[in-house]
């Protein structure tokens, strides 16, 4: 070696040991907020320049949470699904770009990984898919809810304007007349860009503006009327989307349904007819009439002319804090005191026997880490609490038996005394009203019981104040059938395997003592061939109606437009569903074999137009080879329809004893 060779040696030698003698210098994560909290993530990674998040990240997991969001995945799998809260199927795949929104292919900056038994992914697609929106706000970057969709409908009759957003929308009226009405939605923004012209139904143009900061935006809505027209604001079950409906020249708009997306006989909700995009303008100056429209009595007409005053977008108001659940025996039951630090709105829920159960939801409220709920004796046998979304607390009481609950705010919180003597009423009941520091201890009136309805309407009631007529008989629905073959995959109709599980379903149940119809006992469509998807999926939530069913479920096979989503999911739409849908996916994650993905709030049309707990079952997936296989294996539809009445005796019970005619 010459000494050149090895004087060069030796110097790389130096330079290697002095960089590794250099401490290494700690990166500090990047800060970001959501809803007003600040946090970082800890599992990341850099690639191509692009921030990279772990799945199992616990930040990652709390905004999952915070928007109503289901993450999937297991080491060794290839896909990532995120079940969105809208809800939309967001699909990754490991070691490519591209990503499917619904059934939209976007490319990311980054193809995911997997490390560590973990999946990173491109956090900037991730966010876009959540409907959120990144703005750098000095150290911090904030993540801003969007209002995703702004969408028109030609109903016929008049038109429907829906906004839907990344989290649960409020809309407040701010102007009001004859010819233009506006409305903010504070909390969220919005990219949506120009103004759109409609010209029919009555409405002239929607426009949409955003005002605030990033980390308190307020977005408003404008609708442009012809003079003639009136308009009613509905709201979905799950509060994502807000919808006006415009009726021209009507005196009165009669509105049955919630704001839901245009019904599918398919399990999934289909895209809307029309999009509308919107020009960002500053607001008008705000009128508000004296007594907002949609505080009126149910049909009453809205007034063409309302006084109006000169207001200013309101600030986003602090949330109430819940600081404690207190319990105190009682020479009649027991009380509850829910402790509150500043106002908060709230409505709560009896459903009647054999449920019995109570919840109130506080709105504008958050759940302190002390209030753990206590322990308490009979009536009461569990006391349950969770922040079911960033402003909404769920209180819920599990009561051995059919006893009056007495609900009072006062400025202090809220009690709920619970009578200890079993009482004769037979009807649900529900209620709403305001508690907490500076509001008056005086509750809004209870809503009166109401049984059955016309079940030729959409409408489904939303406190689950609902009583079987017949309480020993069950439906049960095979989805699709005759003109509506559902998924098909290799030969093999969803419509026939549904119709095979739910014959196999009937069996056991009757079996057991129960009543059972089926909305079809053939391959053929319940209403008539080729009908509309409103027509098919109405008249089987008819039969159940009508019948005064204690509770119904509708059969399903799944399929996606990718080969990786698989496992078995229950999706229920109403408060009274969700009991039921949980106990029967339960059952099925015990015995069926496939990946348990658990119960889905959802606006799929069977469940949220029934009167009665209903679900629906996505038993597996048609387009998995996995899946496939055992949809087409005889033993196993077996099991599904063992489990499933499994899941209904564990939720309902024996059937009550047939009643005996008098001798």
């Amino acid at each position: 070696m010459n000494r050149s060779i090895a004087r060069i040696s030796s110097a790389l030698f130096a330079l290697c040991l002095a960089l590794l003698c250099v401490p290494r210098v700690a990166v500090a994560a990047p800060l970001w907020q959501f809803a007003g909290r600040t946090f970082a993530f800890t599992h990341v990674e850099r690639r191509d320049a692009t921030l990279m998040v772990g799945v199992d990240d616990p930040a990652l997991r709390r905004l999952f949470h915070a928007l109503g969001a289901i993450v999937t995945w297991k080491p060794g799998a290839r896909y990532v699904l995120i079940a969105t809260g809208e809800p939309t199927i967001v699909s990754f795949a490991v070691g490519h770009r591209t990503y499917d929104i619904g059934p939209l292919a976007v490319r990311s900056k980054a193809a995911p990984f997997a490390h560590g038994g973990e999946a990173y992914l491109d956090f900037d697609a991730l966010t876009r898919s959540l409907g959120l929106r990144k703005i750098a706000d000095g150290a911090t970057t904030i993540l801003q809810p969007q209002i995703t969709n702004l969408d028109v409908r030609d109903e016929g009759s008049g038109m429907r304007v829906v906004a839907r957003g990344a989290i649960p929308l409020q809309a407040r009226l701010v102007r009001a007349s004859k010819r233009q009405m506006t409305y903010a939605f504070v909390g969220v923004g919005s990219r949506l860009s120009h103004l759109r012209s409609v010209d029919a139904g009555g409405l002239v143009a929607v426009e949409l503006s955003q005002v605030g900061t990033a980390a308190h935006p307020t977005t408003y809505v404008t609708l442009d009327l012809d003079g003639s027209s009136h308009v009613a604001q509905v709201g979905s079950l799950d509060g994502r989307d807000i919808g006006f409906v415009i009726a021209p020249g009507a005196s009165e708009v009669v509105l049955n349904a919630p704001a839901a997306p245009a019904p599918s006989r398919s399990t999934a909700t289909p895209p809307p007819t029309t999009r509308v995009s919107v020009a960002l303008r500053p607001p008008p100056n705000a009128e508000l009439p004296t007594v907002s429209p949609w505080n009126r009595v149910a049909n009453e007409p809205l007034a063409t002319s309302p006084p109006v005053a000169e207001v200013t977008p309101a600030p986003l108001v602090a949330l109430a804090q819940i600081n404690a659940i207190q319990a105190q025996l009682t020479t009649t039951g027991v009380t509850l005191h829910v402790a509150l630090t500043g106002a908060a709105s709230f409505d709560w829920h009896h459903l009647r026997a054999p449920d019995n159960r109570f919840w109130i939801d506080l709105h504008g409220a958050t759940l302190e880490p002390t209030a753990i709920p206590p322990s308490t004796g009979a009536p009461i046998t569990d006391i349950r609490a969770r922040q079911i979304d960033p402003q909404t607390v769920r209180i819920a009481l599990s009561i051995a038996g059919a006893h009056d609950v007495t609900v009072t705010p006062a400025a202090t919180g809220v009690d709920i005394a619970v009578n200890g003597t079993l009482s004769l009423a037979d009807a649900s009941t529900a209620g709403t009203g305001v508690a907490g520091t500076g509001t008056p201890s005086v509750a809004l009136a209870a809503a009166a019981p109401v049984a059955g309805g016309d079940p030729n309407l959409w409408s489904v009631n939303p406190v689950a104040a609902y009583v079987p007529t017949n309480p020993r008989l069950i439906v049960i629905d095979p989805g699709h059938g005759g003109s509506d073959r559902g998924a098909v995959r290799h030969g093999v109709a969803e419509a026939v395997l549904t119709l095979d599980m739910a014959k196999r379903l009937r069996a056991i149940l009757e079996a057991r003592g129960w009543q059972v119809i089926m909305t079809r006992t053939k391959d053929v469509d319940v209403y008539a061939p080729n009908d509309t998807a409103e027509q098919e999926l109405q008249a089987r939530d008819n039969i159940a109606n009508r019948a005064g069913a204690r509770l119904l479920v509708s059969i399903h096979a799944n399929a996606y437009i990718n080969a990786g989503p698989n496992g078995t999911t229950t999706y229920y739409a109403k408060p009274i569903d969700e009991p039921l849908a949980r106990d029967i996916q339960n059952e099925l994650a015990a015995q069926v074999g496939t990946k348990n993905d658990g119960i889905i709030k959802s606006h799929l049309y069977i469940p949220l137009h029934a009167f009665m707990p209903a679900c629906l079952v996505e038993t597996a997936f048609l387009s998995n080879p996995d899946d496939f296989a055992l949809l087409t294996d005889p033993a196993w539809r077996q099991k599904v329809a063992v489990a499933i009445a499994d899941g209904i005796t564990d939720y309902a019970g024996a059937p009550p004893p047939a009643i005996q005619p008098q001798q």
